[in-house]
């Protein structure tokens, strides 16, 4: 049986597909340089929802940075993120004033307290989001296209393909909104190995009520969501402590086990994404290049080989490297 690892992207516009898929494996490639496995194979496939409501993806030539198409963030390697002496103290301001303001956004008593602050903040920050739950239409004049259903259909065609295989699911960010939703609703139609959420909001207080009140449940009470029984290996949530989007990390409290007895297992990483200077611990690049995400699919795409052929292959791996 073939295995095949399928990620999918987080909110926002992104860059094209192929540019989007080759960033993801570079990244996945420096994590498994860093655990001594460079040259390990594996079969990788993108979910890529960003057209289901972007006309036009990030153009990497624009150089415009006012324009809705500027590609703010590019994939680099981790050692391409430490500034030069000369913008070190300018850095630390930048970072400062940022955390500052996702300190303020990200506050849960101003969410329950100013619950249209809450709106106003989904709607500027995570348009994508909002279209996904309210069921907007993707484009203007297609009152028959809603958001949810395209972005859905997208997954699950790619789950279908692989339906023979096994499957190890990476998602980011609210492409573990997506997932969860498409596992759940389609229990009986596929199963996957493991599920690795990166940047998760699914536990933050307003996102977690809008996937129940979906679910048909009530919001904002204390009963938990389930966790998928198509889930058969584990689910792994990895967060970074100063990302915001994944502050409610511990999702295991919210989440019902699964027939396999699966919760959410959620384990802190240190996300080293920075671009110019400036953090970004939400970003997808310095998650799919943590170790522990590497150990996640290393053990993935190593089990069930034969042991002493891992073991020459790994000591091989460590002489050429």
């Amino acid at each position: 049986m073939k295995k095949i690892i399928i990620g999918i992207h987080g909110l926002g516009n992104q860059p094209p597909k192929d540019l989007l898929e080759k960033w993801w494996k570079d990244s996945i490639e420096e994590g498994l340089e860093k655990i001594g496995c460079k040259n390990q194979k594996y079969n990788f496939e993108l979910v890529y929802w960003a057209n289901a409501i972007y006309k036009k993806p990030l153009d990497i030539n624009e150089e415009n940075k006012d324009s809705e198409y500027y590609l703010a963030e590019k994939y680099h390697p981790a050692s391409d993120n430490k500034p030069k002496n000369e913008r070190k103290l300018k850095t630390k301001a930048r970072n400062y004033i940022k955390k500052q303001l996702d300190n303020f956004l990200f506050n849960e008593k101003l969410h329950i307290n100013f619950p249209s602050f809450t709106d106003l903040l989904i709607k500027h920050f995570f348009k994508d989001m909002k279209l996904y739950f309210t069921q907007n239409c993707v484009e203007a004049n297609k009152t028959d296209c809603l958001a949810k259903d395209v972005i859905r259909l997208k997954l699950l065609d790619k789950l279908q393909k692989h339906k023979n295989d096994e499957v190890l699911i990476i998602c980011h960010s609210m492409g573990s909104i997506v997932a969860y939703d498409v596992l759940l609703r389609h229990e009986n139609e596929i199963n996957i190995d493991t599920l690795i959420s990166e940047g998760s909001p699914i536990a933050v207080p307003y996102i977690f009520g809008q996937i129940k009140y979906a679910l048909g449940h009530e919001p904002y009470n204390d009963s938990k969501l389930t966790t998928p029984n198509n889930i058969k290996k584990a689910w792994y949530n990895l967060f970074d402590q100063n990302d915001k989007l994944a502050q409610y990390s511990i999702l295991n409290e919210l989440f019902e086990p699964n027939i396999y007895n699966i919760v959410p297992n959620s384990e802190m990483v240190k996300n080293d994404y920075e671009n110019d200077g400036l953090e970004n611990p939400h970003k997808i690049y310095g998650y799919l290049r943590t170790e522990k995400n590497a150990h996640l699919l290393d053990e993935f795409l190593c089990r069930g080989k034969n042991k002493v052929v891992l073991w020459i292959t790994k000591k091989i791996r460590k002489i050429f490297n």
